[in-house]
């Protein structure tokens, strides 16, 4: 264990961070349904049933290696990048897709991360 000059036990931390992630996995794996994906594709901004609501929030706390944005084309239209999470590395695409507004773009996220998860 690393203990720090401010007394505190950082292993302990990032092993407890690790166990409630990994339970919080399957927990969202056991309550993700079709009718979760179709709420978040009606309204993707907003307030949200508490399933959906747990699901955003743990995409929300993914490292920023882990995490998606988009980047608004000079053609106007919306592509997915991935975020390296490192200081001084530019986004990459994640792939050929457009998507023609930002709400396509967040439901296009969401179901990349959706599908990040059930592969982990």
């Amino acid at each position: 264990m690393t203990q720090t000059d401010d007394g505190l036990n950082h292993d302990a931390d990032q092993h407890a961070f690790a166990y409630f992630n990994a339970k919080q996995r399957e927990y969202l794996k056991s309550v993700l349904r079709d009718e979760i994906i179709d709420e978040y594709r009606r309204s993707p901004l907003g307030r949200h049933s508490e399933p959906l609501e747990r699901l955003l929030a743990h995409f929300r706390r993914l490292p920023l290696g882990q995490q998606y944005a988009l980047r608004r084309g000079a053609d106007g239209g919306f592509r997915m990048i991935a975020l390296s999470g490192r200081r001084g590395v530019r986004p990459s695409d994640v792939g050929p897709d457009v998507f023609a507004t930002i709400e396509q773009g967040y439901i296009g996220i969401f179901l990349k991360q959706i599908n990040d998860m059930m592969d982990s």
